[in-house]
């Protein structure tokens, strides 16, 4: 293997697939990134054996490949070469990779058996099951994977129900004390039920250029291919039936209120931290709607707090109070995008809906309230 190429290119590439590499994996060839030079491209992969990106660099202006090859890379590589502001001339003899930069300059690395390698698994590239625009994706997961739980106990809650039928996507996430829906129309007729990690849509919003397309692959029972640009990325479903949380959304309400997403959002987090205590505390805020909506703390060590935000309109009981988490609120209203949102009550012991007075999805944040004597 013998090729060179810009080092900014390089590393660019590198620390595209790095994040998922770790180097204290219990498997050691899992430790390095895997090299693939052709003639065509240059390909990288990293992996800790659930996740895994894939990047692609075609041979252009400045990439040369001299002699095809493939290796497995110490990452010790990358810091090497974010370091390294001039072109590269890398060459593999036998298992010792040779990096030269400048005129006399170079690196000697230990490299790995590519055949040790995991394989990832093929799929048609030219068939995506869906294909999303790179802000509809960054929208979608944004406002639904924070609702994940992060307890080990249910492993299926800690993932992201993607649900498609009747040309209708849905997104549902839930930690069993929240929950956050949205639903979209789509082209799309055959029916899909994946859960994804809610940990990999994360990781994927802040690695994928969201100006691009987002392509998804659902060729296998156990895991899920995005594609965006030149990456891809692979990932284990999580196995399991998703809870039936379509029940759970009720269409009654005793009282419906509109208000500002903004004040309302500036005074929970004002308020929250008199809420969370000197020792993190429950969190539980009171909001009182009686001609205004008065939040206020609950049996907060610190002290007390009371926040007044002037609602838009009421229609309903116009005197009510119900308890719940504040950082559940915050999180709620973080996630959704529009100037004014509807506050949703049925009974101060049934769960809460907020939802956006207008948006280009419909989108549900449901919150589970908390007793308080």
């Amino acid at each position: 293997m013998h090729f060179k190429i810009g080092s900014q290119l390089f590393a660019d590439a590198l620390k595209k697939v790095e994040k998922v590499v770790n180097s204290k994996h219990n498997i050691p060839i899992l430790q390095g990134i895997f090299l693939k030079v052709t003639e065509q491209e240059i390909i990288c992969i990293g992996s800790d054996s659930t996740e895994s990106f894939r990047y692609h660099i075609p041979v252009g202006e400045h990439v040369h490949v001299i002699t095809p090859g493939t290796t497995v890379l110490p990452k010790q590589i990358i810091d090497i070469t974010k370091k390294l502001k001039k072109d590269l001339e890398l060459q593999l003899r036998d298992c010792n990779l040779t990096i030269k930069y400048g005129k006399k300059s170079e690196f000697n690395l230990n490299t790995f058996d590519p055949e040790e390698y995991p394989r990832l698994p093929k799929f048609d590239i030219d068939s995506p099951t869906l294909t999303l625009k790179g802000t509809d994706f960054n929208s979608l997961v944004k406002k639904t994977a924070f609702a994940a739980s992060d307890s080990e106990i249910r492993p299926l809650l800690q993932g992201v129900h993607l649900i498609t039928e009747n040309n209708c996507m849905k997104w549902v996430c839930t930690d069993s004390h929240r929950l956050s829906q949205v639903t979209t129309k789509i082209d799309h007729n055959n029916p899909i039920k994946l859960v994804i990690p809610a940990k990999s849509l994360d990781r994927l919003v802040k690695t994928f250029n969201l100006q691009e397309d987002v392509r998804v692959y659902c060729e296998s029972d156990n895991q899920v291919i995005f594609k965006n640009g030149n990456l891809f990325f692979y990932s284990r479903l999580l196995e399991g039936n998703y809870p039936d949380t379509s029940r759970l959304i009720p269409n009654d309400f005793k009282a419906e209120m509109k208000i500002n997403r903004k004040e309302l959002l500036e005074g929970l987090d004002r308020i929250s931290g008199l809420a969370n205590g000197v020792d993190g505390g429950s969190g539980v805020v009171k909001l009182h709607v009686n001609g205004v909506a008065t939040i206020t703390t609950h049996q907060s060590q610190i002290g007390k707090g009371i926040e007044a935000i002037e609602y838009e309109e009421l229609t309903g009981e116009d005197d009510f109070t119900i308890s719940f988490a504040a950082n559940y609120m915050i999180d709620a209203l973080k996630a959704i995008d529009d100037d004014v949102v509807n506050f949703k009550y049925q009974g101060n012991a049934r769960p809460f809906l907020i939802t956006p007075t207008s948006s280009e999805f419909e989108e549900t944040q449901l919150i589970l309230p908390v007793r308080t004597m």
